[in-house]
């Protein structure tokens, strides 16, 4: 059995690679990426580096070749472009024969919802159904590692912001959505066709991450709920490109209104151990 993770050189795609080793053995795992030779460490451990790039029906059909399973993990650009590339993603898969894919979608993914990205994995969850492939579905919440961005200025200043309110957020970190990817793609007939929520244990508020800021460092630190034009002149203020600021600023729209507090055991199911609470994950960073 042949598996390809593509994107294997981003942040998630690198720690899916290094789960998935500790579960099947290298010379069965491919990975598809943009610049082959930034995956060089993956080839000297074995890995099949494969050239892949989701605008490119012919060299994605050509890099899923003879792959039985294959994780598609979402790229990062505007939703027109990503809902194509993706919908190439699933044409070369099926062309080339791939059995079963595995995709990281988002929690319920909606196709009006204020975090705009969310429409992106609604069509591709359709798309994928709709390819008559065998299919699991990983419904992942928002990283715990996105809240380390705010944690130097909090640091100095004592102010940790956002324009949250008292919404709470299912933060999970990383790492645990890269371990529950790694063991679905290690046994995929164990999880066919199933759409898993992947949570962290509870819905946290900005008051409490502030909390678990101030306890791991000692220093005094509170939440301040920022003007919604505020954090957004922030975001276009350190060059994040437009469609990226929409999607930050309509999170927290969301959040507000209850998007992302519900909380699933599906990590549990999959893992065995629920995932790291976000205090551990704050306190383990903050060291």
């Amino acid at each position: 059995m042949k598996t390809l993770i593509t994107g294997a050189t981003g942040q998630l795609g690198s720690l899916v690679v290094t789960h998935l080793l500790n579960r099947i053995p290298a010379s069965n795992i491919s990975v598809s990426v943009r610049t082959p030779s930034k995956a060089d460490d993956l080839a000297a451990k074995g890995i099949d580096v494969r050239h892949g790039d989701f605008d490119d029906l012919a060299l994605m059909t050509a890099a899923f070749k003879d792959i039985d399973t294959a994780l598609i993990i979402s790229g990062e650009a505007d939703n027109a472009t990503r809902i194509a590339q993706h919908r190439t993603a699933v044409d070369a898969a099926k062309a080339a024969g791939v059995k079963h894919l595995v995709y990281t979608s988002i929690i319920d993914p909606k196709a009006n919802a204020d975090f705009t990205y969310s429409a992106i994995h609604l069509d591709t969850e359709n798309y994928i159904k709709q390819s008559g492939l065998r299919y699991t579905i990983l419904r992942n919440s928002f990283y715990a590692d996105l809240l380390m961005a705010g944690v130097p200025h909090a640091l100095e200043t004592g102010d940790f912001g956002a324009p949250a309110g008292n919404a709470k957020i299912t933060y999970i970190p990383r790492n645990d959505l890269a371990e529950a990817a790694a063991v679905v793609l290690a046994k995929p007939t164990d999880h066919l066709n199933a759409t898993y929520d992947l949570t962290g244990t509870k819905g946290v508020t900005h008051t409490e991450i502030a909390g678990y800021v101030a306890t791991a460092t000692g220093k005094t630190v509170q939440f301040v709920d920022l003007p919604a034009e505020v954090h957004v002149g922030i975001l276009q203020s350190i060059g994040l490109p437009g469609h990226l600021v929409e999607a930050l600023s309509g999170l927290y729209v969301g959040a507000k209104k209850g998007d992302y507090e519900t909380v699933s055991n599906d990590f549990k199911t999959i893992v065995g151990r629920p995932p790291q609470s976000v205090e551990k994950f704050l306190a383990e960073a903050l060291k």
